[in-house]
């Protein structure tokens, strides 16, 4: 493996073996994955462009070292403020990893994730308001609220950090979010094709040109725009607006996963062009984040990196373990 070098980016990228068509859904809408080729890669080295850091007094990461780490299966619907939230944790370890699953979906967006990161670490996902088996929200979210809500299940039954949190898509956006609020309780950030915060507003400004893809994308700003419009009561462009106003996460261990293409069937070279330009920046702009951040990039894959590549991301979640 390739080590992090310290006060600058490391970019990796990883052929891929599963090709994957994404159009937009909730950050992108991930096609059926076809074809495989299980043989060994090697993983080239360049520099990556990072933005600017500001600097930071880092805060030591809590442990439970004055007690026993939890080792129970949990899976349950648990009462926190707001309403009931289901949450399965499973496996045993010195850190518990945090599943966070991308915009309307829950904890079964991770099933070829769970089974493998639980013989090594304790595994923790759940169901946001208004996803899977979890209560509907019963007011405006926003991704400040969605963390604070999982802090307090956490607490609620009784998992403390450090804390190993990946978010995928618009949940990356919320694994950053949790990572500013409770820096002390987690020890690594990992980002499965993190939505940037600009992207609500560069999918509402797509063109109406007739195409399918078109017509999904401003489909999809308008159930944006109105939370009573989505599963989640997310306020989107809220929600992204709090996010830009997170500059630092320190020296914080971090990956950042991303799929090399953007593919969006119909839509002309420049809107493309455009598109992909707006979810390059915000990926530079996720590893500016941290001074201990790397970027890698998987080839042949859709926006569901965990579902056609999860060894990739079982690896740089294993990497990054304490």
């Amino acid at each position: 493996m390739n080590t992090i070098n310290t006060n600058s980016a490391t970019r990796r990228q990883i052929p891929g073996h599963r090709l994957g068509v994404a159009i937009l859904g909730a950050a992108l809408i991930s096609a059926a994955a076809c074809g495989s080729d299980t043989s060994t890669t090697a993983v080239d080295t360049v520099p990556a462009t990072t933005t600017t850091t500001i600097p930071t007094t880092t805060t030591a990461v809590t442990s439970s070292e004055t007690g026993a780490r939890p080792t129970a299966t949990v899976d349950e619907l648990v009462g926190v403020e707001g309403g009931r939230l289901h949450v399965r944790c499973t496996g045993q370890g010195a850190t518990t990893v945090l599943l966070i699953a991308g915009f309307e979906a829950g904890a079964d967006a991770w099933g070829t994730i769970e089974p493998a990161m639980s013989q090594s670490a304790r595994v923790c996902s759940y169901d946001r308001f208004g996803t899977g088996t979890s209560g509907a929200p019963t007011s405006t979210q926003t991704f400040a609220m969605q963390a604070n809500a999982l802090h307090a299940l956490l607490a609620a039954i009784g998992e403390p950090g450090p804390y190993t949190v990946v978010g995928h898509s618009f949940g990356g956006a919320q694994a950053v979010t949790f990572a500013s609020l409770f820096a002390d309780e987690v020890a690594a950030l990992v980002l499965i094709d993190a939505s940037p915060v600009t992207w609500p507003a560069a999918m509402c400004s797509v063109q109406d040109d007739g195409t399918e893809t078109a017509t999904t994308l401003r489909s999809f700003c308008t159930r944006l725009s109105d939370p009573t419009g989505n599963a989640e009561h997310l306020d989107a462009f809220e929600s992204f607006a709090e996010v830009s106003g997170i500059v630092t996460l320190g020296s914080l261990p971090m990956t950042v996963i991303t799929a090399v293409d953007r593919q969006f069937p119909g839509l002309g070279a420049s809107e493309l062009a455009r598109l992909t330009d707006v979810w390059d920046q915000g990926q530079q702009r996720w590893l500016g984040l941290s001074t201990e951040a790397q970027l890698v990039s998987v080839e042949d894959t859709s926006h569901s990196i965990q579902l056609d590549r999860p060894d990739v991301v079982i690896q740089e979640i294993t990497r990054l373990l304490p």
